[in-house]
């Protein structure tokens, strides 16, 4: 076996993975002097993982993690039910910011695509506006790149193909990997070993241990490349689990088996927590009322042989059908998918062979519970977290779901500087993880979706930083970057552009002014030929131009903020 060092001296920091979390992990440690190595299994430059995959949108339960601490740890505890760990959300609050401000001194490029707080930084450019894959050259992928390539450039490796089994355990402390590389094995030692090899979720045996009983009744939606192999690692390590029973997912239509224009989006979320969702016997089998990732949870536990279908109404799909990016109205059928319709439940349950008295009662009984405000007494209860709707308006319509899974939401049980914890509950000398191999943050009975790309890239800085303190380093205070982050945002953003800024700044003064200059010179113009009726052109006129301006001025700032959110 070969026994591997960095060139220049031994390795100080080996990382399992190289995705959003094991990139910002190897380039943070890089920056502060440390000698980096990344495994990586995948091939080639454009190797799959969740994170190159992605939609890129950086958010804290929906929100701007830009917002105040405070404001944020009372979201994460509100969205989890009080599940989440504090010290975990804590960590995850105070510093979400300061990795997005680090990602964009990178040169990451971030963008606003959408006028919603949880777009406020996305990473550029988007995908498109359509069903199906979309990845390659998009935000997420361009910024591995730039992780990868400035790696590199600060004296780091990334080993590809690199494929780690084994974690090197002397007297309880991590000193490095084993693995392959082209099916030779090698040794990597290192003073710390950080696992960010992402979730379990295509892994069947763990799928199956930890999640549902049936690995076939999910669809997988990401990269399909979370196998677990570093959550195996830490637990052979005596590392301690957390909350493993969760996954982070979406309902897409059932035909994506077969057809790749359908997933991973569009996901049918909004038409089955908006309406309900039925089995091939036409009953209810899970509580849509929760959120969408609970309720793609609670039908992963139906059997894979059972038939699952959206029921939904014209006001839904008119409604709730349309309000996504890539909305289920039209991107299924656009994409060739199956939305059945009929203007009567009967004919409707012909379409899908469902029995249409058990189709008819279950509809029948839903409308009438929520007439009443009697949800709860449902054989199966009804929550309202989403806005349940009265399935009346014909055509009736039906499509048949899925649970699509991205990746699991539990794992390895981390502190707050990202140091594995072993079944006592103290620091496992040497070892580290982060990203969506962790758990302690998302999950819990609420199936809780805080933020996959946020949570990796900010346990990756905050290991980096740990490990850094620990090997004499130095490193910048914390509160002070956070600090200097939320205040230089505004004033940073636009410094390359003082007449945009000066646009942004000033543009009611500037349209009053325009607005009372054209004023004067059309009652200047028009005096000596209307007398005192020339006010009666030159105010409308002077009002028009105002408006003209600061209609501009309003243009320029919604582009500004979709381009440049901060």
């Amino acid at each position: 076996m070969m026994v591997d060092h960095l060139d220049g001296g031994p390795l100080d920091l080996v990382v399992v993975g190289g995705g959003l979390a094991g990139l910002t992990a190897a380039v943070r440690a890089a920056e502060l002097g440390l000698h980096v190595l990344v495994l990586e299994k995948g091939e080639g430059s454009h190797y799959p993982c969740n994170s190159r995959q992605s939609g890129g949108i950086l958010h804290i339960a929906f929100h701007d993690p830009c917002r105040e601490p405070k404001e944020l740890m009372d979201l994460i505890a509100q969205v989890s039910d009080g599940q989440a760990r504090p010290d975990i959300a804590r960590a995850l609050a105070s510093e979400a910011a300061r990795f997005i401000y680090w990602l964009r001194d990178k040169q990451v490029r971030l963008m606003r695509f959408d006028p919603r707080e949880m777009y406020r930084w996305c990473m550029a450019p988007p995908r498109a506006l359509k069903g199906g894959i979309d990845w390659e050259g998009r935000g997420p992928d361009r910024t591995l790149a730039q992780l990868a390539d400035r790696l590199v450039a600060l004296g780091g490796e990334l080993q590809l193909g690199g494929h780690a089994t084994e974690l090197v355990m002397v007297d309880g402390r991590c000193v490095g990997v084993r693995g392959k590389v082209a099916g030779v094995d090698r040794e990597w030692r290192a003073h710390a070993c950080l696992i960010a090899d992402g979730g379990f979720q295509a892994d069947r045996a763990l799928f199956e241990q930890h999640i549902a009983p049936d690995f076939d009744t999910v669809f997988q939606r990401g990269a399909r490349t979370g196998h677990g192999d570093g959550l195996k690692m830490a637990v052979a390590a005596g590392a301690a689990l957390s909350d493993t029973h969760r996954f982070y997912g979406h309902l897409l239509a059932a035909e994506a088996r077969s057809n790749d224009a359908l997933w991973p989006f569009p996901q049918l979320d909004a038409v089955a927590t908006a309406g309900i969702v039925v089995d091939d016997g036409g009953n209810r089998v899970a509580d849509e009322g929760r959120t969408g990732v609970y309720l793609t949870n609670a039908l992963a536990r139906v059997p894979s042989d059972t038939r699952l279908y959206a029921i939904f109404d014209q006001d839904i799909w008119e409604g709730p059908g349309t309000f996504d990016r890539v909305s289920p109205n039209p991107w299924i059928e656009k994409g060739g998918g199956t939305v059945y319709r009929a203007e009567t439940l009967e004919n409707l349950s012909k379409l899908i062979s469902v029995p249409a008295d058990a189709l008819v009662r279950t509809v029948a009984g839903y409308n009438e519970a929520l007439a009443e405000g009697k949800l709860g007494e449902l054989t199966i209860t009804r929550s309202q977290k989403v806005k349940p709707f009265k399935i009346a308006t014909a055509p009736f319509m039906a499509i048949q779901l899925m649970p699509g899974i991205t990746y699991t939401m539990g794992g390895i049980s981390i502190d707050a500087s990202a140091q594995v914890l072993g079944k006592d509950s103290k620091p496992i000398p040497g070892l580290y993880a982060a990203g969506a191999a962790t758990g302690g943050l998302e999950g819990g009975s609420e199936a809780a979706y805080i933020g996959g790309l946020i949570k990796a890239g900010t346990f990756g800085m905050l290991a980096a930083e740990r490990l850094a303190t620990l090997r004499g380093k130095t490193v910048e205070k914390v509160s002070e970057m956070a600090s200097a982050s939320h205040s230089a945002a505004s004033s940073q953003g636009l410094a390359r552009f003082p007449l945009l800024r000066g646009t942004l700044q000033h543009g009611w003064t500037i349209a009053s002014i325009a607005g009372l200059f054209v004023c004067g010179v059309t009652l200047l113009l028009g005096w000596p030929s209307f007398g005192i009726f020339s006010l009666a052109l030159a105010a409308p006129i002077g009002a028009a131009s105002t408006l003209a301006i600061l209609s501009y001025v309003e243009l320029v700032r919604l582009i500004t903020e979709l381009l440049m959110p901060e």
